[in-house]
């Protein structure tokens, strides 16, 4: 059962304040052979949670003062992840987690867990009972059960003490080469029974002015930035170019209007799917922008590829058609962002009610989103 979040004096005592100063942390590149987290799709289930017996019942699920810029790794694995190094428990220990938007719990390895280990993901010497209430977070290809326990945790330079995140007593389907747990940055409405996330904590500690987060991912190298309250006077952000989305539908993912699908400044239509004024999901823990079926003939077309063949596949031109860097655009609130030929990754979704815009997208643009709010402000890049 969810608890509404309320602004206590219990949960104010919770939090340490470090003071708000600007702060950059430059993290390194991580390559790995498959990562099926960054090809996930988006999971809708019910978290479940279960008790030391193995029983379980289905949980309803709906699905900044001078602020601080840190490094974020870059993995390029068949897809692009963002990572970002915590600080766990008393030992301060360093946990490389998946940024990621599309979800609002912060879960990391811990001990026991056995597929952790096989993973190679860093121990986060946060332990355990084996009688523990465990709870489940399901992702498109991975899955994590595991325990709250009340923990310290550095974001940077935001203390939160004994938060009570999420530790991983069995995952399935993550790479621990360059990823031991994920930080959730979507609204309390997806948490763990609406917990406070901590984007709501440092605001209500005073550590940030708002609930807001920016992020500048690159798509190669170092250098990308995830930014904590207050994030659009920003260097990348264009404020010459930019448009605010309101959230739509009440779930807690940033789920926005699309206008259209734009090519060489024309919208992609279809005789078979509604391609204009649609919602979709921005979403940093997805590498592609992922579509229905319906939609991508269309957009095949308009990149100069082919329909599907005798074995199910489309292609493009590798070079792309003239101009290949206006071939896809996407236009959100009447301002069109194109996107660059490198990174184009389309792919069909099951998920049939859901659109989602990854990093393919993101990578051309500077975004920000409001935890308190579910709005999202898209800057194109300054330089």
């Amino acid at each position: 059962m969810y608890t509404p979040f309320r602004h206590t004096s219990l949960l104010l005592a919770l939090l340490s304040v470090l003071g708000a100063q600007a702060e950059t942390l430059r993290l390194t590149r991580h390559h790995s052979d498959s990562s099926p987290l960054v090809r996930r799709l988006l999971n809708d289930a019910p978290p479940i949670r279960s008790d030391h017996t193995g029983s379980s019942s289905a949980l309803h699920s709906d699905y900044r003062r001078s602020d601080s810029s840190i490094g974020m790794n870059v993995d390029s694995s068949g897809g692009i992840a963002y990572t970002l190094d915590v600080l766990v428990g008393e030992g301060k220990v360093p946990v490389p987690v998946l940024v990621d938007t599309g979800s609002a719990d912060l879960w990391v390895s811990a001990n026991p867990c056995d597929n952790c280990t096989k993973a190679s993901m860093v121990d986060s010497l946060v332990h355990t009972s084996d009688r523990c209430n465990l709870e489940s977070k399901k992702y498109g290809s991975g899955s994590v059960y595991g325990c709250l326990v009340k923990t310290d945790v550095l974001i940077g330079q935001y203390q939160l003490s004994q938060y009570p995140l999420l530790a991983a007593r069995d995952v399935e389907g993550f790479d621990g080469t360059f990823m031991s747990g994920i930080l959730g940055l979507a609204m309390s409405k997806n948490a763990i029974d609406n917990q406070p996330t901590p984007i709501e904590l440092m605001q209500s500690g005073g550590m940030i002015s708002s609930p807001e987060v920016g992020f500048y991912l690159t798509r190669e190298g170092d250098g990308s930035e995830i930014i904590f309250g207050n994030p659009h006077s920003n260097a990348h952000a264009d404020q010459n170019k930019k448009v605010t989305l309101s959230k739509q539908d009440q779930d807690g993912l940033y789920r926005v209007n699309l206008d259209a699908f734009i090519s060489h400044g024309q919208p992609i239509t279809s005789q078979s799917t509604n391609m204009q004024n649609i919602e979709v999901i921005i979403d940093t823990g997805t590498t592609n922008i992922l579509v229905s079926e319906l939609m991508m003939d269309p957009i095949y077309s308009a990149l100069g590829g082919s329909p599907k063949d005798s074995n199910g596949l489309r292609s493009v031109p590798c070079k792309g058609p003239d101009n290949p860097d206006s071939a896809l655009a996407l236009q959100f609130g009447g301002v069109v962002f194109d996107i660059k030929w490198e990174d184009l990754i389309i792919q069909e979704t099951p998920a049939k009610d859901f659109i989602l815009i990854g990093s393919a997208f993101l990578h051309n643009v500077y975004h920000t989103i409001n935890a308190a709010t579910g709005e999202v402000t898209i800057y194109g890049l300054n330089g």
